[in-house]
């Protein structure tokens, strides 16, 4: 065994069983906190008070999340192993705008989903689906983010940017919102590009996941038609029998 793998521990088996528990229940808590971010974001006509239960809605959110990394930090026997495979999680808690993407995470930990291969090539599509819906949505928030203060920006709401966003992704090209800053085109680039790859990985999955559906159905049609001919044949070896003089 070399010096590297001997430093490498597995994690505990406990903290294994924790995210297998806590799932579900992050996985809710994740999409509460990206509905309510986004709420905050774009409802502008929220009160003072409506304003603050929110923020304090999502803060108590976020001192769940500390709280889960710091139990699972805690139980996993060893803490660079846990922080070289779920660093991800630890810094989307610095960077708000990666915490989206953290429901991937859960998402892939869900229990269900590991029952049946059928319902693993699901998760996948889930997967990358809800991917390229984080993908397009924090892209455009940051173009948002980046145009709202120019005064020859027309992208001056997130409900404008999100437009802008899918049909930047679909390359649709309207032209009807535009991103005029330095910042905002500079993002709108990266999204392009990433648009490509985004569209060439959700086509080459669900492609993959038809053809292996359809290669399952061919299989259980073979089965069905091997055993309706061993049956047959079954049948006449016993109408032969039948037949034969004693």
């Amino acid at each position: 065994m070399s010096e590297r793998e001997r430093r490498r521990r597995p994690l505990s088996p406990r903290v294994l069983r924790w995210e297998d528990r806590t799932a579900w229940p992050m996985f809710a808590l994740s999409l509460v906190f990206f509905a309510a971010w986004v709420w905050s974001l774009a409802d502008t006509k929220l009160t003072v008070h409506q304003q603050n239960l929110l923020v304090g809605l999502i803060g108590v959110m976020w001192i769940v999340f500390i709280a889960d990394i710091v139990v699972r930090l805690a139980i996993c026997g060893s803490p660079r192993e846990f922080l070289r495979t779920r660093w991800f999680e630890a810094v989307a808690l610095v960077i708000v705008y990666l915490r989206p993407f953290v429901i991937l995470a859960y998402l892939w930990r869900l229990p269900w989903f590991r029952a049946s291969a059928s319902r693993q090539r699901l998760r996948l599509v889930i997967l990358v689906s809800i991917f390229t819906l984080l993908f397009v949505f924090t892209a455009s928030t940051l173009v948002w983010l980046a145009e709202r203060q120019d005064a020859h920006a027309n992208i001056v709401n997130l409900g404008d940017a999100i437009w802008w966003g899918f049909s930047t992704l679909a390359t649709v090209g309207y032209g009807d919102f535009v991103p005029v800053t330095p910042l905002g085109r500079t993002i709108a680039v990266g999204l392009m590009m990433g648009g490509l790859v985004v569209l060439g990985v959700t086509s080459a999955t669900v492609i993959s996941a038809l053809t292996d559906q359809m290669h399952r159905v061919g299989q259980r049609l073979e089965e069905d038609r091997q055993r309706a001919t061993g049956r047959t044949q079954t049948a006449r070896a016993h109408a032969d029998d039948e037949g034969e003089p004693g």
